[in-house]
């Protein structure tokens, strides 16, 4: 029976990663089976569909909604008898809207912990299949990918 590790990294991989059964089988080192299998016993099919569908009209209603202060701005940019407090408004909205719309962005990525576990296993596997006179300098790749990606989120 496939470990806890393997299937929570799966887990992710499917509902935040939007990757196939076949995809992530390969990444995490099970069968499709039995991917296939969690899909189903743990329903993450619809956790995922709730989740993108969320993700997109989510973003999708936001950016709506810039563009239409957006237009409204430029509107009353021209007119000039627009008042500046309106104008004002409509700015600080436009910003706390793309704002909104980051963190929306940064919450649905595919978390840092997932992409190091499965970094780790692609490594492993790489590591087990290569000359051992690259191992080191292919640990120092990782290593440092891994930092300067861990600087950055």
């Amino acid at each position: 029976m496939a470990k806890i590790r393997e299937q929570k990294l799966a887990e992710d991989l499917y509902i935040k990663g939007k990757r196939t059964a076949k995809d992530i089988a390969q990444l995490v080192g099970v069968s499709e089976k039995t991917v296939g299998d969690w899909v189903e016993k743990f329903k993450w099919k619809e956790r995922r569909n709730a989740l993108l569908g969320s993700a997109q009209n989510g973003l999708l209603n936001i950016n709506n909604l810039i563009d239409a202060y957006a237009e409204k701005l430029v509107e009353m940019e021209n007119d000039p008898e627009a008042k500046q407090d309106q104008k004002t408004k409509l700015v600080d909205a436009i910003a706390k809207l793309n704002k909104t719309k980051d963190g929306f962005e940064k919450e649905h990525r595919i978390p840092y912990n997932t992409y190091i576990n499965v970094m780790d296993l692609i490594m492993s596997d790489m590591i087990a299949k290569i000359e051992p006179k690259h191992h080191l300098v292919l640990l120092e790749f990782f290593e440092n990918h891994t930092n300067e990606l861990a600087l950055k989120y």
